[in-house]
């Protein structure tokens, strides 16, 4: 390898570093504020590095906040296609406890998630990319239900059980007057009724 091939290995490593230094710092900042109220100057901050060095790698504070709401949900559906694909007969009820406990450890990524849903401008490209991890979660929920046996449409009833989830989310995660453990365990009573309902929709 010749010097200037080592040289711009180098270069092109340094670059990775720092925008994964920009990425973390967002993802901190982001989780403790609503995204209407983040500042690229906070984040900077954050990352220890000028303002303006930020737009070197990324364009906007909404692509920003798109590139980590990705990256993190892709981790979760990762983990949900191991659990539902090497089942033969996967788990209802083991799918949605496993939603209700990564999002329920994962406070900070799920309020990105929804913060974004409220305030964000959703350019055509932000909402390419969200929309497609959007469809790959919907994907998973859609391939359990077919391997359960399910009749009928099964994509709706990803969309219902989906929404369902999101819904328990949203109304209990502040649930007050109330420890951590009860609200969880709160959430997850809730979670058996609605598995209850879509067993019952089967056998109807």
């Amino acid at each position: 390898m010749g010097k200037n091939d080592t040289l711009s290995k180098l270069k092109a490593q340094e670059r990775e570093t720092r925008r994964e230094l920009i990425i973390e710092a967002a993802r901190a900042v982001f989780g403790k504020k609503t995204y209407d109220r983040v500042s690229m100057a906070e984040i900077a901050n954050a990352a220890g590095i000028a303002k303006s060095s930020i737009y070197t790698y990324f364009n906007s504070q909404e692509t920003l906040f798109v590139e980590i709401a990705v990256r993190d949900t892709r981790r979760f559906i990762e983990k949900l296609e191991h659990q539902i694909s090497t089942a033969a007969s996967p788990s209802l009820e083991s799918v949605i406890s496993y939603f209700l406990d990564y999002y329920m450890e994962h406070k900070a990524q799920w309020r990105m998630i929804t913060h974004f849903a409220l305030y964000g401008n959703r350019r055509n490209e932000s909402v390419e990319k969200l929309d497609s991890v959007s469809r790959q979660l919907l994907d998973q929920f859609t391939l359990m239900f077919d391997k359960l046996g399910y009749q009928g449409n099964t994509r709706l009833l990803a969309h219902t059980l989906f929404s369902s989830l999101s819904g328990i989310l949203i109304a209990f995660r502040k649930y007050p007057g109330r420890t951590e453990a009860e609200k969880a365990a709160h959430m997850k009573r809730i979670g058996r009724r609605f598995e209850k309902m879509f067993v019952l929709l089967q056998d109807a």
